[in-house]
């Protein structure tokens, strides 16, 4: 066990020439701040080695966009670039002010005459993001700071793998962590792509880690006081990683890092994995004993060892987020970590989400239009993946296969793992020859969006499906996720649920609102505290309208 405490200052050195590689770059990052403990920003400089480019190439300078969660304040300022010559002029892509692209691009307007070096301020992100999306913002957490290296890194395009050298310069007792290990100099070889997304906490962090830092389970933790938390999770945290692990056939000796921040952000927690580790963002109310964070915590891990299929329109989400979804609850419950309580709750709540989703018979080829747009369209992929494997694997069954939902995921993956590109073609044609033809209609009538109906065994064979009252949900008003302080009610339905209760355009919305719990709930009714003219009214309103067929599992006696 270690327990670490630090205050907040943290440079980052990257760069490290290794065998067959000699691009690197040497990058050092320091907190900046408004006072002695809470950081504002982060100012940024590095040098690139003199071969990131030849005498007639000029660099192209990326900076992520952030999408879905889009940048605002967050934004590159002082940009100073330098080389031999002197002064290293660039040229934003006036294009990528309207968003053609994931990335704002500076363009060099001469080749590079041996080492540049780049400095820049960034701030930190918004604490509640402009948009829903994955936990890699550049947040002040604590008296540190966390997200995701492309938070705050403008780069060089570069197709060749990188030698990187992560150096943490940082004051006494303080500590940092990343994707990559723990420690203040750690280095590695990755792509461009990669080194984006690779997640880092730098501050006073907790820590339940493995002696052996560099092999097994180790878990990190960064602006809230969870050493008690710590000690009454991790061996739980621990089983669930090695449950995870070996029937997704990951190895014991590669190092897997839990890393989970806490801030006063929005009030629903949300997680992203990447290579060898996932972030959790834990709002500081919700304890990471909590048996759904438990659930989302599998999710994320499950991301970190099953490859996602190809897709140049990013239709595959109902693979990589369903399985997530279905395996989550599946393998802690056959290994004993949630109980059957907890384990009918879980798959009803997916049920929930799918039957009362009015996007439910969406074509997927237009999942991509939709996901962000507004009040559940971002649980479409994910539900209805979690039915699709449901009912397969109860299908599965019914003909009698050693085949499972799990196996075939194996399989795909041992298929990339061997250096095959894995697409929605690599899946139907697996069906096709491991599991049958009858297997390719129900396929594509999920990708078609026909309403999924697993069969009585889909979760066990000691549950039974049962139909139930339900209505779609309809919030009356358009959030993706959570229901914001200080927002506006606006484009309030005329006749919605939320209207007749009382709700009217121009209410300020006194307190956030996770609205998951409704999501995953056929009868929850949802209340609302507002400001109007100076006075606080809470509405309570079922938010639901026009019924829907549905479905629950039960436990057979």
């Amino acid at each position: 066990m270690i327990f670490l405490r630090s205050t907040a200052v943290f440079f980052l050195l990257l760069g490290m020439m290794l065998k067959g590689y000699s691009q690197s770059a040497q990058i050092s990052l320091k907190f900046r701040y408004a006072n002695e403990v809470n950081p504002i920003g982060i100012d940024v400089k590095y040098t690139l080695s003199t071969d990131f480019s030849n005498s007639t190439e000029r660099l192209v300078f990326l900076y992520d966009k952030m999408y879905p969660l889009q940048r605002s304040s967050d934004t590159v300022s002082n940009l100073r670039v330098r080389d031999n010559l002197g002064l290293f002029p660039l040229k934003l892509q006036a294009g990528d002010k309207l968003n053609s692209s994931g990335f704002l691009k500076w363009n060099a307007l001469r080749a590079q005459d041996g080492s540049v070096t780049v400095s820049y301020f960034v701030p930190l992100a918004p604490r509640i993001a402009l948009k829903s999306g994955p936990v890699k913002d550049l947040q002040g957490v604590g008296d540190g700071m966390s997200g995701a290296i492309g938070s705050f890194l403008l780069f060089p395009d570069q197709s060749k793998k990188i030698n990187i050298t992560l150096h943490w310069i940082l004051k006494t007792g303080q500590e940092a962590v990343c994707s990559q290990g723990f420690g203040k100099n750690i280095s590695f070889q990755t792509s461009l792509d990669d080194l984006f997304e690779i997640q880092f906490l730098a501050g006073s962090l907790y820590a339940n880690a493995n002696n052996k830092i560099t092999t097994g389970f180790n878990m990190y933790g960064l602006g809230k006081d969870v050493n008690n938390e710590l000690n009454t999770s991790a061996d739980w945290y621990s089983k669930a990683y090695k449950t995870i692990r070996d029937s997704l056939n990951g190895s014991p000796t590669v190092p897997f890092y839990y890393l989970f921040r806490s801030y006063n952000g929005s009030p629903m927690s949300s997680g992203r994995a990447s290579n060898g580790s996932f972030m959790v963002y834990l709002p500081k109310k919700i304890s990471i004993r909590d048996e759904d964070i438990k659930i989302l915590s599998a999710h994320e891990m499950i991301h970190v060892f099953v490859s996602d299929l190809v897709d140049p329109d990013d239709l595959t989400d109902w693979y990589v987020e369903g399985i997530a979804d279905y395996l989550s609850v599946k393998l802690l419950y056959d290994s004993h970590l949630i109980d059957k309580k907890k384990y009918l709750e879980a798959i009803n709540g997916h049920a929930a989400v799918y039957y009362t989703n009015k996007l439910r018979n969406i074509p997927n080829r237009k999942i991509p239009e939709i996901m962000w747009s507004g009040t559940n369209a971002w649980t479409t992929p994910y539900s209805r993946g979690a039915m699709y494997f449901a009912d397969l694997e109860g299908k599965l069954k019914k003909h009698k296969t050693k085949l499972t939902v799990l196996s075939l995921v194996n399989i795909l993956d041992a298929m990339k793992k061997r250096g095959e590109k894995i697409t929605s073609d690599s899946w139907a044609n697996l069906l096709e020859k491991e599991v049958g033809s009858w297997a390719l209609p129900d396929y594509k009538n999920m990708l078609s969006g026909k309403l999924l109906i697993p069969p009585d065994n889909a979760f066990g064979e000691r549950f039974e499906r049962k139909p139930v009252k339900a209505s779609f949900f309809d919030l009356g008003f358009d959030y993706p996720k959570s229901i914001k302080a200080g927002e506006y009610i606006k484009n309030l339905k005329a006749n919605s649920p939320a209207a007749k209760a009382g709700l009217k355009a121009g209410d300020i919305i006194n307190n956030d609102v996770n609205l998951l719990p409704l999501y995953n709930s056929y009868s929850k009714s949802l209340t609302i505290a507002v400001r109007r003219n100076g006075k606080i009214i809470p509405i309570t309103y079922h938010p639901r309208s026009t019924s829907a067929s549905a479905y629950k599992w039960t436990a057979i006696k």
